[in-house]
């Protein structure tokens, strides 16, 4: 069960990683509907690499409460795929890390020539604050 659900959520994210490096692409190229038109499938995969993952943690749970040791509790094909997940997922959030730099200037850049013409501005929210995050001075407004 834990294999095959390790091999399932290292496909999803195969998925992910490749489906945003399209909607990087159709940044750069100003295809916009392409990006809209993929957003259900994101939306599928999200909710089946939570499922996955949610699967991968109980059945790691259930295991370690064994008391065995861990090289006793993952057998050397899933210790493979677990370590392949791992690079999958910093690979997905470093890909997905640079998308959303991009969306977000180009939000800003339509936002600041919508202001310049007509004087309002469209809220896309988002702020700039200081914050104690490493990763990012963004947040949602709340």
């Amino acid at each position: 069960m834990l294999l095959q659900s390790l091999q399932n959520i290292n496909k999803v994210l195969d998925n992910l990683i490749n489906i945003t490096y399209q909607d990087m692409e159709d940044i750069k190229q100003a295809h916009h509907n392409n990006l809209f038109q993929r957003n259900e499938n994101k939306e599928k995969l999200l909710s089946q690499f939570i499922s996955l993952k949610a699967q991968i943690d109980s059945i790691l749970v259930k295991r370690s409460e064994s008391g065995l040791d861990i090289s006793q509790i993952i057998n050397p094909e899933e210790d493979k795929l677990l370590g392949e997940f791992k690079r999958k997922l910093k690979n997905f959030y470093d890909i997905h890390k640079k998308f959303s730099k991009m969306a977000l200037l180009v939000t800003n850049f339509y936002n600041n020539l919508l202001h310049k013409a007509t004087g309002s501005e469209v809220d896309i929210g988002y702020k700039i604050q200081q914050s104690n995050n490493l990763y990012s001075s963004f947040s949602l407004k709340g």
